[in-house]
């Protein structure tokens, strides 16, 4: 503080708050900075975002897959189990599943994973069409 006397008075001038950078936070990865509070987001909303994700790649069948999540303290290990169109190849969907989980729950949640397994629980036939119109 910057202090100044003129005849018995004392006259205390504030000191200008510092300037504060903002941080450049990566995009797509989300704000996990300690100043900006606190996040909370419940290991249910956590099951839901992987299962969703899962059903976004392709291969997987568009029943709900079923979701295993264990924390442990600021980490996590997530299961799921996955239904495949056939033909999609079981090793490609799976190691893509993976990565996609992996990926969109640091993206969207900034929660580390130790492992994302993923399980193929049955082979479903893809969808028929509906059968053209006869013309009588």
């Amino acid at each position: 503080m910057a202090e100044t006397v003129a005849e018995n008075e004392t006259i205390v001038e504030p000191e200008p708050e510092p300037q504060v950078e903002p941080e450049v936070v990566d995009e797509g990865v989300a704000d996990v900075r300690p100043d900006r509070g606190s996040l909370t987001i419940t290991d249910h909303a956590l099951r839901r975002i992987a299962g969703q994700v899962a059903l976004g790649v392709p291969g997987v069948a568009p029943t709900s897959p079923r979701v295993d999540w264990q924390r442990l303290g600021l980490r996590a290990r997530v299961s799921l189990e996955v239904s495949l169109v056939w033909p999609a190849s079981a090793a490609v969907v799976t190691r893509e599943v993976q990565e996609a989980v992996g990926r969109e729950l640091v993206r969207q949640a900034a929660q580390e994973l130790d492992a994302v397994s993923v399980a193929v629980r049955d082979v479903e036939r893809p969808p028929r069409a509906a059968p053209a119109p006869r013309v009588r």
